[in-house]
């Protein structure tokens, strides 16, 4: 699959500050006012489509920004050697400041033994600063059939 060198940036960015977040000290929670940090997911395993693979569960979103846009990064595994699985992510966010809502999807197709990660941005602008209810509803599919994976979510602070 062939990326963009604006997503190569953003996931350098992501991947740089998540590694940061963890080192400085682990996941951060929701009152967390640094220049991104690590959030917890609530709620999110549910089946892969290839059923005996590790189950879908993103646990955490890892928040950055670059200049005037503010990403996101959901991280989810597979292990089923060689066949993997395409993922659609919705994610509905509300500012619980401003209340400002918006929707933002992500595709991507994980392909083992790698690590899939649903990344997206948007402006900071239109996103606003504070906290942020995320609600992440998923549908997985493999060759065979599509799987529903049920809404979870959590609060993010987007500084």
């Amino acid at each position: 699959m062939f990326t963009s060198i604006r997503t190569r940036i953003a996931a350098t960015v992501l991947t740089a500050t998540g590694a940061a977040a963890l080192l400085v000290g682990g996941t951060a929670g929701p009152a967390a006012a640094a220049p991104g940090g690590v959030y917890p997911l609530h709620n999110c395993i549910n089946l892969s489509p290839n059923i005996v693979d590790l189950p879908y569960n993103p646990s955490r979103v890892i928040v950055s920004q670059y200049r005037d846009r503010t990403y996101l990064a959901i991280d989810y595994t597979s292990v089923w050697i060689g066949a993997g699985y395409d993922s659609v992510a919705r994610i509905d966010w509300h500012n619980l400041n401003t209340h400002k809502r918006g929707v933002i999807v992500g595709r991507n197709h994980v392909s083992p033994p790698y690590q899939g990660t649903h990344q997206v941005d948007v402006p900071t602008a239109s996103i606003g600063r504070g906290k942020v209810a995320l609600r992440l509803t998923t549908t997985n599919r493999n060759a065979l059939w599509a799987v529903p994976a049920r809404t979870c979510g959590g609060t993010i602070v987007v500084p």
